[in-house]
């Protein structure tokens, strides 16, 4: 089943926005056995919407377009979808009466404009919206099936998980591939590519792709190993010996965060962490916290960016900051002790670093980093991170998180 995304919307082409719809409905489209072969974004042109449309739809059997289902003058999909289907708009009374129960649950008339929701091509149905106003729609042409979504992303996704993709199986389409994901953090996409080339090679219906992002290098492999059953086991067998070796730098076999094993890895010890930070200023307690559940392990954290916050909350000596500095190996260690004992955790676990884009010099270039973890070993480590000010917090988080998660399965540093 060939599938083609149309995204509409002109803040997703005047840089107002970034795009996040194709790739979720890709991911989700190909896990079920889809192949998405191409995605368009066009603005809010009804001229330009409907040559993207109609375009796709002579090359696919399915079309998703995005966007463009509101009320205000620059939401026109529905009326290019039904000019494409050559169908006149008629107004769909269970639909009316969904999108007015949705303002009546907020304590709200519904405004007269809204109605416009309830207008769809004569002949299409109408995909309930559990978090919006707007229905989609779903119309067969030629063949080809048009699903017309709304651009907000809560929406769009909601109206995915619970029609789109039922629907899509319920014609079908069955996924024959297998897909498995390895995540590594701390070595570089070329050194990877060239430990697992000889499993690239002996699984030769195996493909890998390689997935970089601040937070490390993601593998998916994807089988096409004959039937589900074989493709899983050979997805299994890849998946197994790329994580052998690649081994230490594997946090994850699936889609967990790093902040998620490291949490599962406290748990399982009975050990709680407490963080100081200066350069990341909130970013590494705030990761840790985003997994349900952390208030057992997570005692709190320190966000000390002057030395005189780092001397009175953390207890770093003043002749240690005069001595080395706030960016330094001892200050670190320091920290991480510090915010142990103010908190009574198990473990502390410290980040002091230049973020730039100023502050830096030849002896501590921006970019420079170290972090250490007090407990149950002590071990500081220190990195020199390239980019913006934004990247070398979030790879200072990524990189406090890694040397937590080594610390606490008693990995030696590579």
């Amino acid at each position: 089943m060939k599938v083609e995304i149309v995204v509409i919307g002109n803040e997703l082409l005047d840089g107002s926005r970034t795009d996040e719809h194709v790739a979720y409905l890709s991911s989700h489209l190909t896990a079920l056995g889809a192949e998405v072969v191409r995605a368009t974004i066009v603005p809010d042109d009804p001229h330009l919407i409907e040559n993207a449309i109609r375009g796709s739809l002579s090359a696919a059997d399915v079309v998703i377009s995005t966007g463009g289902l509101g009320v205000t003058s620059d939401d026109r999909t529905k009326q290019v979808a039904a000019r494409l289907a050559g169908r006149k708009l008629v107004l769909d009374e269970p639909t009316l009466a969904r999108v007015r129960r949705r303002f009546e649950d907020r304590g709200i008339p519904m405004p007269e404009i809204n109605i416009s929701q309830a207008m769809v091509p004569e002949g299409a149905r109408a995909i309930d919206n559990h978090h919006g106003t707007a229905p989609g729609l779903l119309l067969e042409k030629d063949r080809a099936l048009l699903f017309v979504l709304p651009g907000v992303p809560v929406e769009m996704r909601g109206m995915l998980t619970d029609y789109v993709l039922p629907f899509l199986e319920g014609r079908g389409l069955r996924k024959l591939s297998q897909e498995r994901l390895v995540r590594t953090t701390g070595i570089p996409e070329s050194r990877i590519a060239e430990i697992v080339a000889p499993v690239a090679k002996r699984f030769v219906r195996t493909e890998i792709a390689y997935l970089p992002s601040r937070s490390g290098v993601d593998l998916k492999i994807v089988s096409r190993a004959g039937a589900a059953e074989d493709a899983g086991r050979t997805a299994d067998d890849a998946a197994e010996r790329i994580a052998e070796l690649l081994e230490p730098f594997v946090y994850a076999r699936g889609p967990e965060a790093i902040e998620e094993v490291v949490g599962y890895l406290l748990t399982m010890a009975g050990r709680t962490v407490a963080v100081a930070e200066s350069c990341t200023a909130g970013r590494l307690g705030w990761r840790i916290t985003r997994v349900p559940g952390s208030s057992e392990y997570f005692k709190g954290g320190v966000i000390a960016y002057s030395d005189d916050v780092k001397a009175a909350l953390l207890n770093v000596d003043r002749a240690t900051l005069d001595a080395h500095g706030a960016v330094s190996e001892q200050t670190a260690r320091e920290m991480a002790a510090g915010v142990r004992a103010a908190t009574g955790a198990d473990t502390g676990l410290a980040v002091t670093g230049i973020a730039g884009p100023g502050g830096g010099s030849p002896e501590k270039p921006v970019g420079l980093v170290y972090v250490a973890v007090s407990g149950p070993a002590d071990r500081v480590s220190r990195f020199r991170f390239a980019g913006g000010r934004d990247a070398v917090r979030e790879l200072a988080v990524q990189a406090a998180l890694e040397l937590l998660r080594r610390t606490l399965l008693g990995i030696a540093d590579e």
